[in-house]
């Protein structure tokens, strides 16, 4: 709780103390590079497990939930350097839309085309560990991410275009390639109504009942030890036993902070993804309030943190969203920069 605020506090100091020429200290904008370049490190060591070479014993010990790479439901899954491959999802989801983003600004420049060539190379070892983490909670939150980046980017009568229209039914025949290769090949990692499914569903249940016995919350990170009494009984006896969190952000923060602190929480958000982009869109334009969410006008990093929060939002609504180290340093970091971003 205490670290990432101090996090946040030296990043807002930093941008509040530019040096005398009036550029930023050196570590200040270092802060993206090094949060991408981390990012990248664990995508590759996620990809490299996947392949049969797991090089995360040579770089530390790690307490995990699982082996580096465990087969279930019909796939191999991965853990790169976390305890368990959805830690691994949580947090690619949030690398590869920034790095995607100043990507596509930066290739943009001929004069800065290696830069480009290694936001592209961070983009894909971020998307590739988050595909090799089979986290179907990382899937969700980079489509929408995704949607959010196109979103942006798609100029004005877009609809008009043939063709964007021509692109839309590509990406159309393609989705439905892969659910009918999905549905042909009955893996089910990717059912949506398999196993891993119904037990999720049961901890909300269970979390839900906590609430409505504790409605001001039960403290910071004591679901693990109400949740024995809480749990369904036909999960009492396996593995699930040990969940450390209600997989929910909602109830995560509802239970840990109470009502004062979900609303809070809420308040934030709805600055960075809608307050923000209501005071920087061009308000000559009449535009949906929805678009305006969109398609306001902002430089690229702070296009793609909004996509990055998307993703963690999407995700974070069947997993954690805030309540693990790396999280919580990330969403500083984002809240810091998305207001003040390094030149």
């Amino acid at each position: 709780m205490i670290e990432p605020l101090l996090f946040f506090g030296l990043v807002t100091f930093w941008a509040a103390n530019p040096n005398p020429d009036g550029s930023r200290p050196g570590a200040y904008r270092l802060l993206i590079p090094a949060f991408l370049a981390g990012g990248a490190f664990a995508g590759l060591i996620g990809i490299l497990q996947f392949g049969g070479l797991n090089l995360a014993p040579l770089i530390g010990q790690k307490v995990g939930f699982s082996d580096d790479s465990i087969l279930v439901e019909g796939v191999r899954r991965v853990s790169s350097l976390y305890g368990h491959p959805n830690n691994f999802g949580l947090y690619m989801g949030r690398i590869w839309p920034i790095a995607a983003v100043l990507a596509l600004a930066t290739w943009r420049r001929p004069d800065r085309r290696f830069a480009a060539a290694l936001l592209i190379l961070v983009s894909l070892l971020s998307i590739g560990g988050l595909l090799v983490s089979f986290s179907r909670g990382a899937y969700l939150g980079a489509l929408v991410a995704a949607a959010v980046i196109a979103a942006a980017l798609l100029p004005a009568g877009w609809w008009r275009s043939r063709r964007v229209l021509v692109a839309s039914g590509l990406i159309a025949g393609l989705g439905i390639i892969g659910v009918a290769l999905i549905l042909i090949l009955d893996i089910e990692r990717f059912n949506p109504f398999g196993a891993s499914s119904a037990i999720r569903i049961q901890t909300w249940i269970s979390a839900l009942a906590m609430l409505r016995d504790h409605p001001l919350g039960i403290g910071l990170d004591q679901f693990g030890q109400l949740y024995p009494q809480y749990i369904n009984p036909a999960l009492a006896g396996t593995n699930e036993i040990n969940t450390a969190h209600p997989h929910n952000l909602i109830l995560d923060i509802a239970l840990r902070m109470g009502p004062l602190g979900l609303i809070a929480f809420g308040w934030l958000i709805w600055q960075q993804m809608y307050g923000r982009s209501n005071r920087q869109a061009d308000h000559g334009e009449h535009i949906s309030h929805s678009v305006r969410l969109l398609r306001y006008s902002s430089p690229p990093l702070r296009l793609g943190i909004l996509a990055a929060l998307a993703a963690a939002l999407t995700h974070g609504l069947v997993d954690a969203f805030y309540f693990w180290p790396d999280l919580a340093f990330a969403f500083w970091l984002f809240v810091a920069l998305a207001d003040d971003p390094p030149e």
